[in-house]
């Protein structure tokens, strides 16, 4: 047991020889229920608020020490850590520059293909923004997970800029179909968890919108198993599935490292056992990583800086130009500087690990 492990059994033990010097055994065969479920209220309750006042006084020193962690993790990883900022802060100025109205064409009158790719945008800028904190933070199996989100969002952001304005007025479109799944689950379970977050109001104008993309599409663009890439023609892509998206935009060579942060994303053993912040040992022991690690960043951090590029540079290239041209090839530079810098720190851990 650890020391928590050993201070909580301690607080149990005393919890419980302090009740029974009252005269009553919790487990006593002549208590008869009623009188069981109240001792057990009354002792859970206890144990609580021991259990506040233990945690709480421990707080201050457990910041203190989070906040050295990341100092460390920083001081380790600065070179790449730096320039993904810096490629966060290019992508994002890129972003206001077009929704200014880059290039002379106000954001009003953009196409379905530039407001498609300017959406995605900038959700995979948020995104990436998250990425960037959990790896400052030493999380890297977490960051490699929302990596996946870049990656999908860079697979659909080729797509739509392969298949011009149909499809990405299909895509804007999905919208409505999205949110009236999303609102039909809540609807249905919302008082079995006694809450009230959808009005039946809102509701039938959610499911009146639903029935017009229905009209207007067809019903194969609203079955619930053709969710979430309803709004690609079965004539455009048979299969339609992230996998087929990726092979249609020759993005299918990332598909090892989406189903390596896949593996941290469900209760299966590897799942359980693999993380890139564990470095693992000689001795094969059982070590179940519950906390930061300062390795392991450079997968999901160089990763990222791919990704975002990708998904930026497509939203560029939906406005041609000789400027457009420069920012992309300056966003592709950085991009391998960053993946470099990862690679450098990475390689010096396995020579650490050597000696």
């Amino acid at each position: 047991m650890s020391g928590s492990d050993e201070s909580l059994k301690r607080i149990l033990d005393n919890i419980l020889k302090e009740h029974e010097r009252d005269g009553t055994r919790l487990m006593d065969s002549s208590l008869n229920e009623e009188v069981r479920v109240l001792i057990k209220a009354k002792l859970t309750n206890v144990l609580l608020e021991k259990l506040k006042s233990k945690v709480l006084n421990n707080l201050e020193a457990s910041r203190e020490i989070e906040m050295e962690f990341e100092t460390a993790v920083y001081r380790t990883w600065k070179k790449p850590l730096d320039l993904m900022a810096l490629l966060l802060n290019i992508c994002l100025e890129v972003a206001s520059e077009l929704d200014a109205g880059y290039g002379g064409k106000p954001l009003m009158k953009q196409s379905c293909v530039q407001a498609a790719l300017a959406s995605q945008q900038a959700n995979a800028c948020l995104v990436f923004n998250e990425i960037l904190h959990l790896l400052k933070s030493g999380f890297p199996s977490g960051a490699h997970l929302h990596w996946k989100t870049l990656h999908e969002t860079a697979c659909v952001s080729y797509f739509i800029s392969h298949h011009g304005e149909e499809i990405a007025k299909r895509f804007l479109d999905y919208e409505v179909v999205e949110n009236y799944f999303q609102a039909e689950a809540i609807y249905e379970h919302q008082q079995k968890m006694d809450c009230t977050y959808l009005s039946e109001g809102d509701f039938k104008a959610l499911r009146k919108k639903f029935a017009s993309m229905k009209r207007k599409y067809g019903s194969d663009f609203v079955k619930k198993s053709n969710y979430p890439y309803g709004w690609i023609p079965r004539t455009v892509l048979k299969t339609r599935s992230l996998r087929e998206i990726e092979k249609a935009v020759k993005l299918d060579i990332l598909r090892p490292y989406y189903d390596l942060a896949s593996s941290n994303s469900y209760g299966g053993s590897r799942g359980l056992i693999f993380k890139l912040g564990f470095m693992g040992n000689e001795n094969k022991s059982m070590v179940f990583p519950v906390g930061p690690s300062n390795y392991g960043l450079a997968d999901p951090g160089r990763s990222a800086a791919i990704s975002l590029g990708q998904i930026t540079a497509r939203r560029l290239l939906s406005e041609p130009g000789v400027k457009i041209s420069l920012i992309i090839e300056a966003l592709r530079n950085l991009v391998e500087e960053i993946c470099d810098a990862f690679c450098a720190i990475q390689e010096e851990f396995g020579k650490g690990s050597k000696t």
